[in-house]
C-alpha cells in the first residue's frame, strides 16, 4: 500500500524541519514549503493526501491558501497550525472546510492521531464514492443498488423492457426481502406507463371470499353489505401497472378469472352486466416454487405460463455479497435523510462484518438493521460494537472451492482465487491483496507470474 503524502507549510524553518523529520519517521512521504505560493505550486504539481498549513504565512493568510486548496480538491483534509490566541480564527477556518486545527507548541502524539483520523475519514469518504459509482441504477424516481453481475443484468433487463415496449406480464421470483417490489416499481417507472398509476396488493392479505371483489370491483347490491359500487384494483391501475405480490398464494378458484382478464384485458364487476376494458401491465411476484405448485395442483399451469413471459430472478443477498457494501452505504444515506440526522460512516471492520453475514432476511433485514442503529445511536462512525449481536457473532458459512472432475493444479487454483479477488475488489490491487492476506508487492509478483492483466 502506498504511503500517504503530506505537504507541510510553515515559514519557521525549525518547526518545518521538526515536522518533516517526525512525519517521515511515522512512515509518511513529506514535502515542506515556506510560503503559500510554494505550497500551492507543489499541490498543483502533485496533489497531497493531507496538508499541514500555518495560519500566518509571509505572503498572506493561511485562510486564503485553504480556500485555494479546497477549490483545487475539496477532498484533501487540511489541518491548520495556529499560534496562541488565534483560536477564533482557527474555528473560522474549520467552518470554511479545514479538518481541524492545532495550537503551537505542537504535541506530536496529538498531531499523529489527528493525521491518522483525517486520512481514515478521507479513505472512508472515497470508498463511499467508489461504492456509489457504478452501483446505482436510476429509473425515474426509483433507484436499484448493486454491483453484482445479477443486479447489472436486472438493470439491463428493466431498461430493455422500457425501450422495446413494455410486456403485458412480468414475473419476479426470489426469496422474501430481496427487493422484488422495488424492481417492479423500476419497471413501471422506466416504461411507457410510468406516468400512470402503480397499484400494489399482497395476495396473502386478500380474504379468499373477497379476492374477486378486490380485483374487479363490485356493483351496489352485488352481495350483503355492498351498498355502493366500488372500483377494483384493475380499474384503479388502468393506464398503469398492477403489482400482485405473492401471487403464488392466490386461491386456485380465482386464478382462472385472473387469467381471463390478462388475456382479454376486460372484465365485469361482481354483480355487473357490462364489460369494462382496461390497459394494464401486470407484474406478479412470488417466493414460491411455482413449478412445484403446478405439479401438486396448487397453481394453474396455464396461468403460470402466461405470467412467466418475462421472468426475472432476484438472488438472495448471501449469493451476491458484493452488493452488501453499496446497499449499506445507500441505506445509511437514505435513512439519515428520512430521520433528519447526520450521515454516519461505516468503519472498515463494520463493513467487513456486514459483508460476511449470511442475511437470511435479505436486503430488507440489512435496511432494518441500519435503521435501528441510526435511531438508537448518535455516532459519526458505525463500528462493529454498534451492530446487533446476531451479526457480530455470526459469520457466513465458508465458501468452498469446487474441484472439477478433471482436477486442477495448485497454480490454477491460485490464479483463479486471484482473479476472483480482483473482481471482488473491482480491480483494485490493494483491496484484492487484502482479501487474500497478501502484501501488495507479493500480490503484484503473482500477477506477473500468472500473466494476469
Amino acid at each position: 500500500m502506498s504511503r500517504p503524502r503530506i505537504l507541510v507549510c510553515d515559514d519557521e524553518l525549525l518547526i518545518r524541519m521538526w515536522l518533516e523529520e517526525h512525519l517521515r519517521e511515522a512512515n509518511y512521504l513529506v514535502d515542506g514549503e515556506a510560503d503559500g505560493a510554494g505550497l500551492l505550486r507543489a499541490f498543483e504539481q502533485r496533489p497531497a493526501d493531507l496538508v499541514l498549513l500555518d495560519l500566518r504565512l509571509p505572503d498572506g493568510s493561511g485562510l486564503d491558501v485553504l480556500r485555494r486548496i479546497r477549490a483545487l480538491d475539496s477532498s484533501v483534509p487540511v489541518i491548520m497550525i495556529t499560534a496562541f490566541g488565534e483560536v477564533q480564527t482557527a474555528v473560522r477556518a474549520v467552518r470554511e472546510g479545514a479538518h481541524h486545527f492545532l495550537e503551537k507548541p505542537i504535541q506530536l502524539p496529538q498531531l499523529l492521531l489527528l493525521i491518522e483520523q483525517a486520512l481514515e475519514t478521507t479513505r472512508l469518504r472515497r470508498e463511499v464514492e467508489r461504492l456509489r459509482e457504478g452501483s446505482q441504477f436510476l429509473f425515474a424516481d426509483v433507484t436499484l443498488v448493486g454491483r453484482s453481475l445479477a443486479m447489472r443484468r436486472i438493470a439491463e433487463l428493466v431498461t430493455r423492457l422500457a425501450t422495446r415496449g413494455s410486456t403485458r406480464t412480468v414475473l419476479l421470483r426470489g426469496e422474501s426481502g430481496t427487493g422484488k417490489d422495488l424492481v417492479a416499481k423500476a419497471i413501471h417507472a422506466r416504461g411507457p406507463r410510468g406516468r400512470g398509476p402503480f397499484v400494489s396488493v399482497n395476495c396473502t392479505a386478500l380474504p379468499a371470499a373477497l379476492v374477486e371483489s378486490e380485483l374487479f370491483g363490485h356493483e351496489a347490491g352485488a352481495y350483503t353489505d355492498a351498498r355502493d359500487s366500488k372500483k377494483g384494483l384493475f380499474e384503479l391501475a388502468d393506464g398503469g401497472t398492477l403489482y400482485l405480490d405473492e401471487v403464488g398464494d392466490m386461491p386456485k378458484s380465482e386464478q382462472g378469472k385472473l387469467l381471463g382478464v390478462i388475456e382479454a384485458q376486460r372484465f365485469r364487476r361482481v354483480g355487473g352486466v357490462r364489460d369494462i376494458e382496461v390497459d394494464v401491465q401486470l407484474i406478479a411476484a412470488t417466493n414460491r416454487d411455482l413449478e412445484s405448485a403446478v405439479a401438486h395442483g396448487e397453481f394453474r399451469e396455464d396461468l403460470f405460463y402466461r405470467l412467466n413471459v418475462v421472468p426475472i430472478e432476484l438472488p438472495p443477498l448471501r449469493e451476491r455479497p458484493e452488493d452488501v457494501a453499496p446497499l449499506a452505504v445507500h441505506f445509511v444515506e437514505l435513512l439519515a435523510r428520512e430521520l433528519r440526522t447526520a450521515t454516519p460512516r461505516l468503519s472498515r471492520e463494520a463493513m467487513s462484518t456486514l459483508e460476511n453475514y449470511d442475511w437470511p432476511g435479505n436486503v430488507r433485514q440489512l435496511r432494518n438493521v441500519l435503521e435501528r442503529i441510526l435511531i438508537l445511536q448518535d455516532v459519526e462512525t458505525i463500528e462493529i460494537a454498534h451492530l446487533p449481536e446476531e451479526i457480530r457473532g455470526a459469520s457466513a458459512p465458508p465458501r468452498r472451492f469446487v474441484l472439477p472432475p478433471s482436477g486442477l493444479s495448485l497454480d490454477e487454483v491460485e490464479r483463479e482465487l486471484m482473479c476472483q479477488a480482483l473482481e471482488r475488489a473491482d480491480g483494485n490491487k490493494t483491496g484484492a491483496a487484502r482479501l487474500l492476506g497478501l502484501t501488495r508487492d507479493t500480490f503484484r509478483y503473482r500477477l506477473e507470474k500468472y500473466g494476469i492483466d
